[in-house]
């Protein structure tokens, strides 16, 4: 039987233990970020990792694979990873952190519909005639050479970046987050960081991933999924490219 004392204590230390928890979700969080950025991304891996393996003649073919590896690294670093620590360290559902379907019927009957039409084509749109966009995407360059390439990059950019940074920042870093501080901190905290994350990027792009990140963020909490936001953010994607790419002529 729990005594006075105990009760106590208790109660005192589960605030701490949730406050640390928090703690070592958000560093990790941070620091698989910081790694990403640091030696993931495709210039690094054009430049050093490439080389490395061997394969640093590859002309234009290049950029193509060091943007697939781009890909992919995110994928490892933001799903994998995270994935593996969850079941082997934390009690934290895969429903809790977004990865289930959620209310399907406000997120794939609502969201996504008019997330595509009203906010990922309009958005993609307002980009024409952008220089800055038109520099930066698509990423690789290669992607509009045909539509066979075109539709093999865009896979690739859904299933491993999108799906990826959809689960890592608005699933794992937010919705795990919240788990212990509640919504309100870990929206602020998933924004900031998603900001952040896109500095470098066209200005434009820097002040929507803030408006972003707060709407996404209060989206993946009413739908409790991160699917329907990845399709949208994917579809963005795609009218992105195509603008950019008609744009400099490469379509």
């Amino acid at each position: 039987m729990v005594n006075g004392k105990q009760r106590i204590g208790s109660d005192l230390l589960g605030p701490v233990k949730g406050q640390a928890e928090a703690c070592v979700w958000l560093v990790t969080a941070l620091a698989l970020t910081l790694v990403y950025l640091g030696f993931g991304q495709a210039d690094f891996l054009a430049s050093k990792v490439l080389p490395a393996l061997g394969v640093d003649a590859l002309g234009d073919l290049q950029e193509w694979w060091a943007v697939l590896a781009q890909f992919t690294c995110a994928f490892v670093l933001f799903f994998l990873l995270p994935l593996g620590a969850i079941k082997l360290f934390s009690q934290a559902s895969l429903g809790e952190l977004g990865l289930g379907l959620g209310d399907k019927r406000f997120g794939f009957g609502f969201v996504l519909p008019l997330g595509v039409l009203f906010l990922a084509i309009p958005s993609g749109l307002s980009t024409w005639g952008m220089e800055s966009f038109q520099a930066e995407y698509p990423l690789a360059k290669l992607a509009v050479e045909s539509p066979g390439r075109f539709v093999l990059y865009q896979l690739a950019y859904g299933l491993l970046y999108y799906v990826a940074y959809e689960a890592f920042f608005r699933g794992f870093l937010q919705l795990g987050l919240a788990r212990k501080l509640g919504h309100f901190p870990a929206l602020l905290i998933q924004t900031s960081v998603t900001t952040l994350f896109h500095l470098g990027k066209p200005l434009p792009e820097l002040w929507s991933a803030l408006f972003a990140g707060l709407f996404f963020g209060l989206l993946v909490i009413r739908t409790r999924s991160i699917w329907p936001l990845v399709l949208v953010h994917w579809a963005l994607g795609v009218v992105t490219d195509l603008v950019a790419a008609y744009g400099t002529g490469l379509i």
